[in-house]
C-alpha cells in the first residue's frame, strides 16, 4: 500500500475499542477519507488529533478499503478557539457535517480551502458575529460544491427580478421565483432586501440581517433538499436549539 501524505482537516473522530478511534478528514488530495487510527487514545501517539484542527495526514492508501491505515496526523492549525464556546462549536459542527454529508472523493479541491476559511473566519468572530459566519460559510461550501441557488434571474421564465419585486424561493428549481411565476408557490417570500442579504452571505460577507432565524431557516431547507438526502442535519438541530431565545 502506498504511504500518502496530504493537507487534511480533521472533521470528526469517535472511538474504537479501548484504545482505537475512527477519524474522519476534508483532505486537499483525496475528499474525504476515513481511516482506522489505532492505539491513539493512550500515549503520545494520539497528540495533535483536534477536530477541526489542520496539518498533514499521513496514511497507507488502498483504494477497495473504506477505512485507510493511519501512520500520523502534524497539527498545523488547531483552531482551539472553536471549542470554546458552545455556540461557535455548534456551528463548527454544522460546517462539518454539510461536508461530511456530500461526502465522497469526487469534490472539488477548492473545497478544503473555502472550508478552512469558512472555519477560520468563524474561530475569530465576535460572539454576535457566529450565526452570520455559519451562513456565510456555509453558503460558501454550497457554491464550491456547486449548488448555489440564483436570486435573478427567475428559473421558470427567465426574467430579471426588479429592484423592488417581492418573490417565492422555490427549492425544486433552486432560486428565486419572479412574482408572476410565484403565484401559489408555497416557499418563503423573498424581498429586494433579503436578496441583497443572501447576495452579500454569498460573496462570504457578513451583512446585517433583518431576519437572522429566517436565513438560518432558508439554508437549513435548501441542505436538507439539495445535500442531505431530505433529512435535516444534526448540528443545525443543535445549532438552531441554542440560538438566543431557542432555549
Amino acid at each position: 500500500m502506498p504511504l500518502t501524505t496530504t493537507p487534511a482537516i480533521l472533521l470528526r473522530a469517535h472511538a474504537y475499542g479501548e484504545t482505537s478511534r475512527v477519524l474522519r478528514f476534508l483532505t486537499r488530495d483525496r475528499g474525504i477519507v476515513g481511516v482506522m487510527a489505532k492505539g491513539v487514545r493512550s500515549g503520545r501517539r494520539g497528540a495533535g488529533l483536534e477536530t477541526f484542527g489542520a496539518g498533514a495526514l499521513v496514511f497507507f492508501y488502498k483504494e477497495t478499503r473504506d477505512l485507510q491505515t493511519y501512520k500520523e496526523f502534524s497539527l498545523e492549525r488547531p483552531r482551539r478557539s472553536l471549542a470554546h464556546e458552545p455556540l461557535r462549536l455548534a456551528a463548527a459542527s454544522v460546517l462539518a457535517e454539510l461536508v461530511l454529508r456530500h461526502g465522497g472523493d469526487a469534490v472539488p479541491e477548492t473545497l478544503f480551502d473555502t472550508l478552512g476559511e469558512a472555519l477560520d473566519h468563524l474561530a475569530e468572530a465576535s460572539g454576535d458575529e457566529i450565526l452570520l459566519s455559519l451562513l456565510s460559510g456555509a453558503w460558501g461550501i454550497i457554491r464550491v460544491l456547486g449548488y448555489q441557488p440564483s436570486l435573478t434571474p427567475c428559473p421558470t421564465c427567465g426574467r430579471d427580478l426588479s429592484g423592488d419585486e417581492i418573490g417565492r424561493f422555490d427549492y425544486p428549481q433552486g432560486g428565486v421565483l419572479c412574482a408572476a411565476c410565484a403565484e401559489g408557490a408555497a416557499g418563503p417570500r423573498i424581498g429586494p432586501g433579503a436578496r441583497r442579504q443572501l447576495a452579500a452571505l454569498f460573496r462570504a460577507e457578513l451583512p446585517e440581517l433583518d431576519k437572522s432565524a429566517a436565513h438560518l431557516r432558508l439554508l437549513s431547507d435548501f441542505i436538507t433538499y439539495h445535500l442531505s438526502g431530505g433529512k435535516v442535519l444534526d448540528s443545525f438541530r443543535v445549532f438552531a436549539a441554542m440560538l438566543p431565545g431557542n432555549g
